[in-house]
């Protein structure tokens, strides 16, 4: 509890924080001078004219597209990575697919149908690394452990990233082959690839990056085919003609300003920021929104301001397509009901036998019926979430000793 003294320095400092701010240039029209001259001559690009607009969400959510009858979604839910007290990390994800309206196969809803990823990583003697795939009528099972040998460090993200990449797009690439989708649209939940984990894949490919930092999954075939699924993800999305866009909900990354803004103009933490600075002035019952853009390279750690194609450059991947067609076309929604950005990602691929404004429109008729994210996603995270409970049970049945801290011992969640 802060004493008197105290709360009232702390009101003052802050007062006199927020006085300055006021002061300075607004940082929300400043960002729209920008985004109105960004630099899109290198490795992001327009692929549609430049522009921010808004439209009602009433007036959104009245569209609908005969193409797009049935609308598709893919999301998971985890357990987040839990920690032991012999050092074993472990963390799962369940992905679960369904459609809106509703679809049925064989009398069971979609959902029905499950990918479970249980992925696990110990510095202990505990056995060999392995990559194990069970299935029975309807659920789906990878179970794979990681040793020192292969992981040494970075140990908490790989390990959730390897549960999600795992799950997601495996489990939507099976359900169109089970379910023979042909027609409609595919929305995956999160970004459209596992950026941070082709870093570390193609480091370790490169050499010494990924050995500095501890991490040899090119040693793994099966792992590295495992980190390949939202690639072949796309491959059979493109084969079906079968438009796939990913929701990314949380765009931290700060490609944008990294390659569209001088450095003395990058006055934001991330894109996120800096986008909702420039969409802000968005009418409250309106969706705000930019042009389509695309990225074909991202900043590369070898050279200071050199950058590199990741489909590309991870040949381990085997591409089907032309390297570029892999590249992510973006753009971003701003939504008053929610106050955030999000941004949408597609692969270049799409556009080959659909429209970008068609698809835009359709997207954003999808967010403004769903109220900050489609309601497929909404429903699809709904189904797919591991509670708090489970998660605690799943901690007692493993039974090892949970690795708790002072703030645990405080009765902080788990």
């Amino acid at each position: 509890m802060l004493s008197s003294d105290v709360r009232r320095l702390f009101l003052e400092e802050l007062k006199t924080l927020g006085e300055r701010a006021q002061r300075a240039t607004s940082h929300r029209d400043e960002a729209r001078r920008l985004f109105s001259h960004l630099q899109l001559d290198g490795p992001i690009q327009a692929l549609t004219s430049l522009e921010r607009s808004s439209e009602p969400i009433l007036q959104i959510a009245h569209h609908h597209d005969p193409a797009f009858e049935v609308i598709y979604g893919v999301d998971g839910g985890s357990t987040r990575p839990m920690h032991f007290e012999d050092g074993t990390t472990l963390c799962a994800n369940q992905a679960v697919f369904l459609s809106d309206p509703p679809r049925r196969h064989r009398g069971f809803p979609l959902e029905t149908w499950r990918t479970l990823a249980l992925v696990s990583h110990s510095f202990q003697n505990v056995g060999e690394a392995r990559v194990t795939y069970t299935q029975n009528e309807h659920v789906h099972h990878w179970r794979i452990h990681l040793t020192k040998d292969f992981l040494e460090r970075e140990v908490e993200h790989i390990v959730k990233g390897l549960a999600d990449v795992t799950s997601e797009p495996t489990h939507a690439k099976n359900m169109l082959d089970i379910v023979d989708i042909r027609e409609g649209l595919l929305i995956v939940d999160g970004a459209l690839y596992p950026i941070g984990l082709y870093y570390y894949l193609l480091g370790d490919l490169k050499g010494e990056w990924g050995y500095r930092w501890g991490v040899r999954l090119s040693d793994r075939e099966d792992i590295v085919a495992l980190l390949a699924a939202p690639i072949r993800l796309v491959e059979a999305c493109v084969a079906r003609k079968l438009p796939i866009v990913a929701i990314n909900k949380t765009p931290e990354t700060s490609w944008l300003l990294r390659f569209c803004l001088g450095s003395p103009e990058r006055r934001w933490a991330s894109d996120r920021q800096f986008m909702t600075a420039v969409l802000s002035d968005t009418p409250k019952d309106s969706l705000g929104y930019t042009n389509w853009f695309i990225q074909e390279a991202y900043p590369s750690w070898e050279e200071r301001g050199s950058v590199i194609d990741l489909p590309k450059a991870v040949s381990d991947f085997a591409l089907i397509l032309e390297p570029s067609l892999y590249h992510v076309a973006f753009f971003y929604v701003y939504d008053p009901r929610v106050r955030s950005v999000l941004k949408i990602e597609a692969p270049r691929a799409v556009f080959q036998f659909c429209d970008p404004e068609r698809l835009r429109r359709q997207i954003l008729a999808e967010i403004a019926r769903g109220k900050g994210v489609p309601n497929v996603i909404r429903k699809a995270d709904s189904r797919a979430r591991i509670t708090q409970e489970e998660r605690e049970a799943l901690i007692r049945v493993c039974g090892l000793d949970p690795d708790y801290y002072y703030n645990l011992s405080r009765g902080e969640s788990l």
